[in-house]
């Protein structure tokens, strides 16, 4: 048995006839007739059912028809995997972003680029902070999205995507609740426990947000927000984020409005959201695809 034979048969089932397939080949009926018999003595089974004027698949021919046009298309995809490889396209990429938050508007352009590299393996990550920057430098991210850093780093490129905003929430159940028709004053947040996202390098990124004495250090917005949801703290969250909590589950969460900005964190402030590579590393025509679509949303 060969794919040639299976190929054979998924085309004379097409087709309806040996004649006709024959002619979809540009084969000999002969040379057609004759893989059809081969691949049945390979297997050991009747395919087709002769006794008509033209050959129908027996009950045993249909399942295997199934499973050659499984291998057919395995074998394609193969091919052509293999061809975009030869043409110098990655079999995988890594995009690190330093916020699940950002996904919303993340995701329908990871939709086209998954159109556009079918057989392309994709991991994306979610490193905090430093941690991201580590990745770069260490090879394991081919590109990445961060917010604007303290100290821009001068061995990676950075690209302006987008300004985000950040809002501070609490739970309906903390104390602070209570100021949400007036609105807070930084004073008033510094008396009460803060939650704050951390990498693991533990740099001097993850000050920037602080404004409170008593912090708790958490790896993800994710999980700031599950806690702020317990009551066990406020937090500035990225709108994307807070936006959709917001949205989901409006009995638990409330914004808070700011009185006063004496003190208050730049992190808070709008933060420019950046597209991050390696200086002097060369892209791959993914990553060069998926770096200019992103460039082109700004």
């Amino acid at each position: 048995m060969n794919l040639q034979q299976l190929q054979t048969l998924a085309v004379v089932v097409e087709t309806g006839s040996f004649s006709a397939a024959a002619r979809r080949l540009q084969k000999a009926q002969s040379a057609v007739s004759s893989a059809i018999a081969e691949l049945e003595i390979d297997l050991g089974i009747q395919l087709f059912d002769r006794s008509k004027r033209y050959p129908q698949l027996t009950a045993a021919g249909e399942r295997v028809l199934q499973q050659a046009l499984i291998i057919n298309a395995q074998c394609q995809a193969l091919s052509e995997f293999a061809a975009g490889l030869s043409d110098g396209e990655e079999s995988t990429l890594t995009l690190a972003v330093d916020d699940e938050g950002q996904l919303p508007w993340l995701a329908p352009i990871l939709a086209e680029f998954a159109l556009a590299f079918p057989r392309l393996e994709l991991r994306l990550l979610f490193p905090l902070l430093e941690d991201l920057t580590l990745l770069l430098r260490q090879g394991e991210a081919d590109l990445a999205i961060s917010y604007q850093p303290l100290s821009p780093p001068t061995d990676i490129e950075r690209w302006p995507l987008q300004a985000i905003n950040f809002v501070l929430l609490v739970a309906v159940t903390h104390p602070l609740a209570a100021f949400v028709e007036d609105g807070v004053t930084t004073n008033q947040l510094q008396q009460h426990r803060q939650l704050l996202v951390t990498d693991r390098l533990q740099g001097v990124e993850k000050q920037r947000g602080r404004l409170a004495a008593d912090v708790w250090w958490l790896e993800g917005d994710m999980a700031v927000l599950a806690l702020v949801k317990q009551g066990l703290g406020w937090a500035w969250l990225p709108e994307p984020l807070a936006q959709t909590a917001l949205a989901e589950q409006p009995k638990a969460l409330l914004p808070l409005h700011l009185k006063d900005t004496a003190g208050l964190p730049s992190s808070i402030l709008p933060v420019q959201l950046e597209l991050w590579r390696q200086r002097g590393k060369t892209p791959g025509p993914a990553a060069r695809w998926l770096l200019q679509r992103l460039l082109n949303r700004v």
